[in-house]
């Protein structure tokens, strides 16, 4: 009975402090990437979208962006833009970028129309050989896989091939991802229509490699789940991880993404959600970007073991074809 006791006692206090815990203390404050010598890492490109990893092998997390050529122009790609300084003191200049390549021609990304359309990236190792490769997503019309290989760390080339067809419908296609089904691998979520719904490719973890189970659209588990998308859901960019470290005690999913804000439509903000008893509902706005439109992932920037939240907004009234970077660094250890 006392045994049975405190363990209904230490269960509540862990809810009681879960839901006592802000989502925004458990990340500092917005600190925009800058170079060695404090110049803010301001791209060449409209929309971007930012992802870290260490690219080059040589320990450091660099920056992969997808982004578009301009917002006049429906084409866009990846540039990867190395780390010169160290995880715990970055030096990134976006002088220093490097427009991928495929094996005989640059990347050029069919990415919408002019005034939408994302370069959404995410990095992993698909076939465990120890080169990053990439999954990256167009926004209307499919979702790709760049193989890298293998054949130079710092300007190397890929191969590309269609990972999955997208729906087909003239709207937005989002992409998100982290661990959705709480088993301590990335996952890759695809976002139709404008985040009307959500589709999870569930990751592989086999070695060193990690794959997603799922190849076409149609294999994608849908997640049912209610919650309005403009209140309660992210639109777009939805990554979900253990964040506060109790989710799995209180059977919920906690994850971050974009939003329309509450209190102004028009403006774009981050926000911390979660899932519990199928609805999703909001928690938490947790930053409203001065820069506009945003587009974030969420990965270890600095390599501490923390999850970030790492994202660029537009420079639009004079400088529309540029983004500024940013991260908000995590303040505790991922617990999966």
């Amino acid at each position: 009975m006392i045994l049975r006791l405190a363990t209904i006692l230490s269960i509540s206090l862990i809810s009681l402090a879960a839901a006592e815990v802000k989502p925004s203390s458990l990340f500092e404050a917005p600190v925009a990437l800058t170079s060695k010598s404090g110049d803010a890492l301001i791209t060449g490109k409209a929309q971007g979208c930012p992802y870290a990893a260490d690219y080059n092998g040589d320990g450091v997390n660099d920056l992969i962006l997808g982004a578009k050529d301009g917002m006049d122009t429906a084409k866009g790609g990846i540039w990867l833009i190395p780390n010169k300084g160290t995880n715990a003191a970055p030096d990134f200049s976006w002088s220093n970028a490097y427009k991928l390549k495929l094996e005989s021609a640059n990347l050029s990304v069919s990415c919408g129309c002019k005034s939408s359309g994302q370069v959404q990236p995410l990095a992993l190792d698909w076939n465990g050989d120890g080169w990053l490769d990439i999954v990256y997503s167009d926004t209307y019309r499919r979702t790709y896989l760049l193989v890298n290989q293998a054949t130079n760390r710092d300007q190397p080339t890929f191969k590309q091939q269609t990972f999955f067809e997208m729906e087909k419908k003239n709207h937005g296609m989002y992409a998100g991802g982290g661990d959705w089904n709480n088993d301590g691998v990335l996952d890759f979520m695809h976002m139709p229509f404008a985040g009307g719904s959500y589709k999870l490719c569930s990751g592989i973890k086999e070695g060193n490699s990690l794959s997603f189970k799922q190849t076409t659209v149609k294999q994608c588990q849908v997640l049912k789940f209610s919650g309005d998308r403009d209140k309660n859901k992210a639109r777009k960019c939805a990554w979900a991880w253990n964040y506060s470290g109790t989710a799995k005690t209180r059977n919920v999913t906690e994850y971050v993404g974009v939003m329309r804000s509450p209190e102004n439509p028009k403006q774009e903000v981050i926000a911390f959600f979660e899932i519990k008893d199928g609805h999703s509902q909001l928690i938490e706005v947790i930053h409203k970007p001065q820069a506009l439109s945003p587009l974030l992932t969420s990965c270890d920037v600095n390599g501490d073991g923390k999850m970030d939240i790492i994202f660029s907004g537009g420079l639009w009234k004079n400088q529309k074809d540029m983004t500024q970077v940013y991260v908000m660094y995590g303040k505790v250890k991922n617990i999966n």
